[in-house]
């Protein structure tokens, strides 16, 4: 596609465009929801089930986003087979997604409360 440059003249760019219909993958740390479809295996983890998403699809789409952190690191991930999956929440129980709440009484190294006064 061609658009206008600020001096005059075209120039060609890319511009993506919507192939079928949307799919919506639930992320890592969905709150669980009873009037959801979210199964069992679920309940009780992080991890939200995102059901009937095709596999040629999220193949493609692990292959575009394989550098997102959240793929890299098994926050989001796909498998066909329920017991795998019910295995692979207990394995990856304790796995942070680097959004969990701080505790303002025991701060990370190198992050500081805002105190008021000092601003």
């Amino acid at each position: 596609m061609n658009e206008p440059t600020a001096g005059g003249g075209f120039r060609k760019v890319k511009r993506a465009q919507v192939v079928g219909e949307p799919v919506t993958i639930k992320g890592y740390s969905r709150p669980f929801d009873r009037r959801t479809e979210q199964a069992p295996a679920a309940v009780t983890s992080s991890y939200a089930l995102t059901r009937g998403v095709d596999g040629d699809f999220f193949k493609a789409w692990l292959d575009q986003n394989k550098d997102l952190d959240a793929v890299k690191n098994n926050l989001i991930w796909a498998h066909d087979d329920t017991d795998m999956v019910e295995g692979f929440i207990k394995e990856h129980a304790a796995q942070k997604s680097g959004f969990e709440p701080v505790d303002p009484n025991n701060l990370p190294r190198g992050i500081q409360a805002y105190k008021k006064e000092e601003a």
